[in-house]
């Protein structure tokens, strides 16, 4: 071994203690830096280290540079995992409903070549297809009640008032709201629009750049020819409040990623390189508003089919205000657990759109999210307990997340038990609100998926199935539509189901 390469790597002493360090992460895993940390010795040495070790199989490499023994490679073999398949085998024995399969579409990236749907692209969702499928299947026609606590940008209330129903949406997220609201007013006129969108346009010409949003990076996000173009745009744009002004609005909401280094996927972040072609954000303007026009031309065919017009409601879904009995069917998908932080990867929409003004409003909001990750640690402790979980299954996860954080001795927050459980918790009055408003025999559709955190599984699906019976309702049916990885461990199958709920008819 050569002098460079051995100064390179850890003696036999720190070596040992990096194995020490290693084990005490567990199934959890290190990256190098936390682990030079540790044995205070300098990052690339620990590095360096871990991929001789990798090389000859004693250490296992996860997602997010996380490093593990060879022990905690497969989660699956060991005794202290407990598996997606016994949480599926006690909830038949314990629930009396075995899981099944949805075989139809899902996801929401088909809705980015549908009329209406596409008018803005909302990352997180289900498809127009699915909503179709759950409404024939439903029985839902002219007449019907359609509620979505957690509308996001309109997919299900888009196509309730198609089919002649009723729709009622409540979202948290002000530019999904412009959107939902937008993307269900189907007597908005396309040359109305299109005069309005070329007035903008024209205006935005004649004006200066004016001040930038309030986010640190704006000028990094954008080129400096588009960032100027756009606040030129944006200061052109018609106040929010009638249906013209707001189709405007929400075009120009529509080009914001696109025009920008930015991507969703799904998560935001940079992309490499500028925007993916040489459009102007005026021409993308233009485009999206000549893509609105023609969707609602075509539209127009199909207006003696129309629901009534739809309500949409900036709100918390945890205090929804629908009379009681009045729903036919609540058709949504809640966050997942754990899941992204709304807030931030919408925080550019916000921002230039005048819904956030600081990035104090910005954490103001994200204390109204439904618990995830970047949740405040203020916000998590009253959940740090285990008793009062709302399903005793909950309590069991809980205490595990718990003692593996624990014994790792470093996590990413050392209350992710406390944030998983405030999910739960944060869901609970939604359950109960939305089987008040359901009328007897009503059906509770949601599309929900699972975790893995903090070397746990965590069956959302199931878990809501259950704490929703709990709440009264029956389970009518867990069925998996389609399977997805962790980034925590891109080798563990996670899922995304269709959990179907009634509210009993005495």
């Amino acid at each position: 071994m050569t002098g460079p390469v051995a100064a390179s790597v850890l003696d036999v002493r720190e070596a040992a203690r990096l194995r020490d360090a290693l084990d005490a992460t567990g199934p959890i895993g290190a990256t190098f830096r936390q682990l030079a940390s540790v044995l205070d010795v300098a990052p690339p040495r620990v590095q360096e280290t871990l991929e001789r070790w990798e090389r000859d199989g004693s250490v296992h490499r996860l997602g997010r540079g996380l490093w593990v023994l060879r022990a905690y490679a497969t989660l699956e073999d060991r005794e202290d995992f407990v598996e997606p398949t016994a949480f599926d085998e006690r909830f038949l024995e314990e629930n009396g409903v075995a899981i099944g399969r949805y075989s139809g579409p899902i996801t929401f990236r088909s809705n980015e070549t549908l009329p209406v749907h596409r008018w803005w692209p909302y990352v997180q969702g289900y498809s127009a297809e699915f909503v179709r499928g759950v409404l024939a299947a439903q029985g839902v026609a002219a007449g019907a009640v359609v509620l979505d606590p957690f509308a996001g940008s309109g997919t299900t209330l888009v196509e309730a008032r198609r089919a002649g129903a009723a729709a009622i949406g409540v979202e948290l997220l002000a530019p999904a709201v412009l959107a939902a609201r937008v993307k269900t007013t189907f007597e908005l006129d396309p040359g109305r629009l299109e005069r309005r969108a070329a007035s903008v346009a024209r205006s935005a010409l004649r004006r200066r750049p004016a001040g930038l949003p309030f986010l640190r990076e704006t000028r990094r996000q954008f080129t400096p020819d588009a960032l100027a173009e756009l606040l030129r745009l944006r200061d052109a744009l018609p106040p929010e409040g009638e249906a013209s002004a707001d189709a405007v609005r929400l075009a120009f909401g529509r080009i914001l990623i696109p025009s920008s280094r930015l991507h969703r996927s799904p998560c935001l972040g940079y992309r490499r390189g500028d925007a993916d072609d040489d459009a102007t954000p005026g021409g993308r303007f233009l485009a999206a508003i000549g893509t609105m026009a023609e969707d609602l031309r075509a539209l127009g065919g199909e207006a003696d089919r129309w629901g009534p017009p739809a309500r949409v409601v900036r709100g918390d879904a945890r205090v929804l205000d629908v009379p009681p009995g009045s729903v036919d069917l609540v058709l949504t998908s809640p966050p997942y657990v754990n899941g992204m932080d709304y807030v931030m990867n919408y925080k550019v929409d916000l921002a230039w759109l005048g819904y956030a003004g600081s990035y104090a409003e910005l954490r103001r909001l994200r204390g109204a999210e439904v618990a995830c990750d970047n949740l405040p640690r203020r916000e998590t402790a009253g959940y740090l307990g285990f008793a009062s979980a709302p399903d005793p299954w909950l309590g069991e996860i809980l205490r595990r997340i718990d003692r593996n954080v624990r014994r790792k001795g470093t996590y990413r927050r050392n209350d992710m038990h406390a944030v998983v459980h405030r999910y739960f918790a944060d869901l609970l009055p939604v359950l109960r609100r939305a089987r008040d408003a359901l009328r007897p025999g009503g059906t509770f559709v949601l599309v929900v998926g699972d975790s893995l955190l903090a070397g746990a599984y965590v069956p959302g699906d199931l878990l809501l199935a259950r704490i929703a019976a709990r709440q009264g309702l029956e389970i009518v049916s867990v069925d998996v539509a389609r399977r997805r990885r962790s980034g925590q461990r891109r080798s563990f199958e996670l899922r995304e189901s269709v959990v179907t709920l009634r509210r009993p008819v005495s």
